[in-house]
């Protein structure tokens, strides 16, 4: 009579390793696909700090002003006085669409002011510039 309850316990004992490899595989996949398809540019700025910065609800038309006063429009290097045009043909609605200016916190001062400047002239209503908390 024991030896029946004891093989009916080892039976029951055992742990089932599949589900669990299942699982962690599903999981394991889930971060790396979440890992590599993050907004991360390959232009490398260091953004300014900011207290009261807030994050973009969709996915705005970015501009990138790297620490050598070079201009990107979505990682595209384009001059100041193309950017207009490039804003123009890429931007829907110029008064519902949102521009969302990245300047590196080493980049000059005027060349941020120069690139808003030509944001208006293009008729880009709504802007903001980018900060890290």
């Amino acid at each position: 009579m024991l030896l029946r309850k004891r093989k009916r316990l080892e039976l029951r004992t055992g742990i089932e390793l599949a589900p669990f490899v299942d699982i962690l595989f599903l999981l394991v996949t889930y971060f790396l696909m979440n890992a590599t398809l993050a907004n991360n540019p390959s232009i490398k700025i260091e953004l300014p700090k900011s207290d009261t910065s807030q994050s973009a609800e969709t996915q705005p038309l970015t501009v990138i002003i790297n620490q050598d006063n070079q201009i990107f429009v979505n990682e595209k290097n384009v001059s100041l006085k193309d950017l207009g045009k490039e804003v123009s043909s890429r931007i829907k609605d110029k008064e519902k669409d949102q521009v969302i200016i990245r300047g590196d916190k080493r980049s000059s001062y005027q060349i941020v002011i120069s690139v808003m400047d030509e944001l208006n002239k293009a008729g880009v209503t709504r802007f903001n510039l980018a900060t890290d908390r």
